[in-house]
């Protein structure tokens, strides 16, 4: 209340008081959780706690002003030059973003993340000072007038280029082929996604929900189906996401929630750092035939009861074999054994495959193959899925695997005996493709 008055606001919205959040009718909460986005980006500006460990912290701090201030020193070559005189100095920290606000407590919480991103201003509370940022500017007590270009090349800063609106093109990687400007966004979805998911949430089942502020606002620019974390568009190519990291920031293992919340081809699926691969709409050896998606409510970017997903694409029996480093594997593909080339990332770790391979449940789908002559800005390489068969066709996702050996490419994109017989919902005899479902 003191900040509000002194910045003459006249009102103030804070979520624990206009949102009922622990009664056992959940009606309030979801209906306001899916309007979440109105507010923050209505918002004059938001007031974050950035520096408070526990919500009863705050926002004021006793501060180390003296931190505030850069150290100065003179200094006197006399090697390099005749010249005596000295050259004053001033020393700063080169991680001065990180360690002042990106790394602060707050900035590790799911929910934050839209909060900071779709409010037009956010005022930061830090332990040692103020730290403002908004699309034009990000200052500090310190720098009122805007970091320092060396600082400002360091670290995460302007963290609202993240907005579409502000700063896509910034994000386009160079040599990139597609013209289509909405490319730009799809490009810092995938930023966005790395961002949220290092982040912690206190319900694993907010996974959907804390974030569909955001897509509604990335839907509005980018005109694309928005599909449990992902975008219709560049669907094929989103199936290749990964785990980067098997160790949350709690250090615990990545795990799938008990309860469920989407299904397995999203990476919404899995609770861990996630990296959202390479965007293209090239070289697809799939086609996503069918998608469904069964929403808990009229909110197509909030929680979801089921889904599943069609493919058209090619199966591979996979046997996978632990390997002596822990969390990696070695793979036999249609009877053959793949050598050092064949690479997998799981979603969740397991000691051993036995009773999968015994039960003959695991298969592998290339997702995209080689970009022949772009080797310049992307290496030669074939990627796919690790699944599961669960049923008559339909399969649940383990993971994805790589290589980029010659040999091995051949080998997996080649032809094999009976592939007619692999469970699918369908088998084309002509293109030799199987119709899957993935749930």
């Amino acid at each position: 209340m003191v900040t509000k008055r002194r910045l003459s606001i006249r009102y103030l919205w804070i979520d624990t008081f206009c949102i009922f959040q622990d009664k056992d009718d959940l009606s309030d909460w979801t209906r306001e959780a899916a309007l979440m986005n109105l507010v923050y980006e209505n918002a004059y500006c938001n007031l974050s706690a950035t520096g408070a460990v526990e919500s009863t912290d705050g926002l004021f701090f006793n501060r180390r002003h003296y931190l505030l201030q850069d150290l100065e020193l003179n200094l006197v070559c006399p090697r390099a030059s005749r010249d005596t005189a000295s050259t004053r100095y001033a020393i700063s920290d080169v991680h001065y973003w990180d360690n002042e606000l990106n790394q602060l407590p707050l900035h590790y919480r799911g929910w934050v993340l839209q909060e900071r991103l779709l409010a037009p201003r956010v005022l930061h509370f830090c332990p040692n000072q103020l730290v403002w940022e908004c699309a034009e500017l990000d200052a500090a007590e310190a720098y009122p007038d805007g970091l320092p270009a060396i600082l400002a090349s360091k670290g995460k800063t302007k963290f609202k280029s993240l907005d579409p609106l502000t700063d896509g093109k910034r994000q386009r990687y160079a040599g990139a082929r597609d013209s289509d400007s909405r490319f730009f966004a799809h490009e810092l979805w995938h930023d966005i996604v790395g961002t949220y998911t290092k982040c912690a949430l206190t319900n694993p089942g907010d996974k959907l929900v804390a974030l569909s502020g955001i897509a509604k606002r990335m839907r509005a620019i980018i005109k694309d189906e928005y599909v449990v974390g992902m975008w219709r568009r560049y669907l094929a190519s989103e199936l290749l996401w990964y785990v980067s990291d098997h160790s949350k920031r709690d250090f615990l293992p990545t795990n799938r929630p008990v309860h469920y919340r989407a299904p397995s081809f999203s990476w919404t699926s899995v609770d861990g750092s996630i990296n959202p691969g390479r965007l293209s709409d090239y070289s697809n050896l799939c086609s996503i035939e069918d998608i469904r998606i069964d929403y808990a409510t009229e909110d197509t970017t909030g929680l979801v009861k089921g889904g599943y997903l069609i493919i058209k694409g090619t199966l591979k029996r996979l046997h996978l074999r632990s390997a002596r480093k822990p969390g990696t594997y070695l793979m036999n593909i249609n009877g053959r054994d793949i050598g050092n080339g064949m690479k997998t990332w799981l979603d969740v770790c397991k000691p051993d495959f036995n009773a999968e391979n015994e039960a003959r449940e695991l298969f592998l789908v290339p997702i995209r193959g080689p970009l022949d002559g772009h080797s310049s800005w992307a290496p030669p390489a074939l990627g796919g899925i690790v699944l599961q068969h669960q049923e008559d066709g339909v399969f649940s996702r383990l993971g994805i695997w790589s290589t980029d050996k010659a040999e091995e490419i051949e080998f997996v994109q080649a032809h094999h005996d009976n592939e007619g017989s692999l469970p699918c919902l369908a088998y084309n005899s002509q293109d030799r493709t199987h119709t899957i479902k993935i749930i």
